[in-house]
This record gives structure tokens, C-alpha cells and sequence, in this order.
């Protein structure tokens, strides 16, 4: 008799416990994740590519599988990036950002913001730089120019220029340039906000910038939501003497 008892102020206990749980999660609301696709890679550029025709960064938006309802507006694809003149420094940081980029996570976007990483800009001021469209499409991104091409945001699929690109507000470059089609006027130094720079570059100097795609929205209480990131990869630039 005394074993029964036990027994049955156990299960009452077990059921207390479960009734205030569901009390508390129903009470405080349980955390909603959103499923976000990040943008789907096409090409993809390296320091080492040397033919100017494939130095573009392209990928791919897939807006017409994206989740977006009543608690959620998707916004389109923003673009990030930050310039090195250490090889090392920012393979030494790309490692860190892939080990905390995983699927369906906004982790790796957390880390390229405390990597100072910065919203690349354009001509227009759009932003996100690529709107949400009603059907996937292709964007092909050009930094510097090249003999026969010039910097470029460009979507692929509907054959329209976007806009142009630029660096974020990061100093005084004299002429106002601030685009990555650099002269000798103007290049990267330690002191710009978007660069991780030893030493500064002087003319005839090579430098690197390394690039992501994120797909941004905002939930129903008006917070941000990032996909996981999209690497677009990185390309080496020769200044201007």
C-alpha cells in the first residue's frame, strides 16, 4: 500500500510538472525559426583565377522556394564584403566563418559582422542590392574593370544592369571615386572600416577582397532574418601605378 501511494504521488507530481511546463512555453512563446534559403552558388572566383572573363562573382536567387507568409516578408539577397592585403588574414578568417556558417542558421552572418564585413553598396541605393523578384534569377557580379568589362551588378536572367558597385562610405578619396574600380588616386588603407590591412598599400600594390550573399526579411514583430551565407569567393586586384 505504502509502494502504491508513492506511485501515485509520483504521477501527480509528473502530471504538476508537465501541466506548468506547457503553462510556461505557451505563457512565454517558444523561439519561431524561419527556413531561409540563402542564394545557390553559379561562379565562383578565386585569387588564383587570371582569366578576366571568369574574375565575376554569379549566383544564383531562388526567391520561388523561399518560405514567406503572414509572419514573414523575404526582402532579397545583400551582398558582403571586406579587403585584405594578407592572403593568410583572410583565409585565416574565412575558416572561422565556415566553421559557424551551417543550413538554416543565421550564425555565420553574425560572424562576418563581427568580422566587420561591409553591406556592399550600388550606384542606386537599393537595399538589399538584389529586390526579392517573383521567379529565380541570375546576378553576375564584376568588381574592377577589366580590358573589355566594367564593375557591374547585372542580373543575367532578364539581361538588365542593376547598378553599379561601390565600397561602403570608407574615406576621403579626393575625387569622390569610391567604387573598387580603383586608380592610383585612391586604394585601400588600415584605417577604412571595411579592410583588415598589415600594412598600407602603396602604388603597384595587390590586394584582395573576399565576398558573401545572405538573403535577408524581416519576421511579423519587424525583426531582421538572415539565411545561412552564400561564399561568392574572392579576387586579387593590382593597383594602378
Amino acid at each position: 500500500m505504502k509502494s502504491r501511494q508513492g506511485t501515485l504521488q509520483k504521477q501527480i507530481f509528473l502530471s504538476v510538472f508537465a501541466g506548468v511546463a506547457c503553462l510556461f512555453f505557451f505563457a512565454c512563446g517558444i523561439p519561431v525559426y524561419y527556413v531561409i534559403e540563402p542564394p545557390v552558388a553559379e561562379n565562383i572566383p578565386t585569387v588564383d583565377t587570371d582569366d578576366i572573363s571568369k574574375k565575376y562573382f554569379s549566383f544564383i536567387c531562388p526567391y520561388n522556394n523561399s518560405s514567406e507568409n503572414s509572419e514573414f516578408t523575404l526582402y532579397g539577397t545583400d551582398i558582403y564584403y571586406k579587403i585584405y592585403n594578407s592572403l593568410d588574414d583572410m583565409n585565416t578568417e574565412i575558416s572561422r566563418i565556415n566553421s559557424r556558417n551551417s543550413e538554416y542558421s543565421s550564425s555565420g552572418f553574425e560572424t562576418i559582422r563581427e568580422l566587420n564585413y561591409q553591406t556592399l553598396w550600388l550606384a542606386s541605393g537599393a537595399s538589399p542590392v538584389v529586390p526579392k523578384t517573383t521567379a529565380s534569377r541570375t546576378v553576375r557580379l564584376r568588381l574592377c574593370s577589366d580590358v573589355g568589362y566594367d564593375p557591374e551588378l547585372y542580373d543575367v536572367t532578364n539581361d538588365t544592369l542593376i547598378s553599379i558597385p561601390y565600397r561602403k562610405g570608407t574615406g576621403n578619396t579626393g575625387s569622390g571615386n569610391m567604387s573598387f574600380d580603383f586608380t592610383s588616386n585612391y586604394y585601400p588603407v588600415s584605417t577604412d572600416s571595411d579592410t583588415k590591412i598589415i600594412e598600407d598599400i602603396q602604388n603597384g600594390g595587390v590586394w584582395y577582397v573576399n565576398l558573401y550573399a545572405v538573403t535577408v526579411g524581416r519576421d511579423a514583430s519587424l525583426a531582421s532574418q538572415y539565411s545561412s551565407l552564400l561564399f561568392l569567393g574572392n579576387i586579387k586586384i593590382q593597383q594602378t601605378q
